[in-house]
């Protein structure tokens, strides 16, 4: 039977002529070296000679692996350096970058834990996290285990933040500088932001809710469940309209994330803005959680174990 043309080609080439060609190919995809050829060349007599008369032999040639090529880049000075790839532009959208990558992963993680419920959003000012939530559920039909598909659910007032009234809001940096007002933050209408999100899943998917938090949690029926909330109400009292009704009815599952937007405010006062609201709500309902972290600026996020009230998934 006549060989293929590649087991000529091998077979007519030299052992280290092979060796170096399969080297190249294996590298390229990404794979370990193959193994040095076996067989010892023939016996130089001169070599012998030369080595009897006391003279020193050369060392086998070493095989090369990615360890090779990486110290010899090392020592050429060609590792990449952080000014080749980040630059003045990068600097301005970092911020976005943290809490898209944040906002992506966590998305991935209620997927990948199996967190029961929808995702939630409380704020949702010019659209760019609700439409990274939206961008991320984009893969739930391949990667939810459990069905129906999550919901983003969206509340906003669209009117900008409320008349500030509580004396916690009153005495914090942000409000004292005028910072945050009533009108603030105001963005988008609820028009625009369903224009948006609903282009990127369908809009049985989207769900947005208009009115201050206080009012529209009510509406939400007693079997609503949350595996994500992402919260950006800036306030206290904001914080404790949306969050205290969602603890207070069992509404946030096990294994939720809980993502605070605006965590660092006021020069990050744990008397002030959601920091407080959180230390307030972790006493009231006996909150365990474990802190996952600070991501961009001023946000941080947790994942919620178990609090008074907590319903048993069905």
């Amino acid at each position: 039977m006549t060989k293929s043309l590649k087991i000529a080609i091998a077979e007519g080439l030299p052992p280290q002529t092979l060796f170096r060609l399969r080297s190249i190919k294996r590298a390229l995809m990404g794979q370990p070296p193959p193994e040095a050829p076996q067989s010892a060349p023939t016996p130089d007599p001169d070599a012998q000679s030369a080595s009897s008369a006391g003279e020193v032999q050369s060392a086998p040639q070493e095989v090369r692996t990615r360890q090779t090529e990486a110290l010899e880049r090392l020592d050429a000075h060609k590792i990449s350096a952080p000014y080749l790839f980040f630059d003045v532009d990068d600097v301005l959208i970092l911020p976005a970058k943290e809490i898209a990558r944040t906002l992506t992963l966590s998305v991935m993680y209620i997927n990948s834990a199996d967190v029961k419920g929808d995702i939630a959003e409380f704020g949702t000012m010019g659209g760019f996290t609700a439409r990274t939530l939206a961008n991320a559920m984009v893969f739930d039909p391949r990667y939810q285990p459990n069905q129906p598909l999550r919901k983003l659910r969206l509340f906003d007032s669209f009117e900008g933040l409320p008349e500030i009234t509580a004396q916690v809001d009153l005495e914090s940096q942000h409000v004292k500088s005028g910072t945050w007002s009533r009108g603030g933050c105001r963005v988008l209408s609820a028009a625009e932001l369903r224009t948006m999100v609903e282009a990127i899943i369908p809009p049985s998917r989207v769900q947005i809710y208009e009115g201050w938090f206080a009012d529209t949690v009510k509406q939400l029926p007693d079997e609503t469940r949350f595996a994500l909330i992402h919260f950006d109400g800036d306030l206290y009292s904001s914080t404790m309209d949306a969050l205290a009704p969602c603890f207070e009815r069992g509404f946030i599952s096990k294994g939720a994330v809980l993502c605070f937007d605006d965590w660092n405010c006021n020069e990050a006062d744990p008397e002030a803005g959601e920091r407080k609201a959180w230390a307030d709500l972790v006493s009231r309902f006996d909150i365990v959680a474990s802190h996952s972290g600070d991501y961009s600026i001023q946000s941080t996020k947790f994942i919620i174990h178990s609090y008074r009230g907590m319903k048993p998934r069905s």
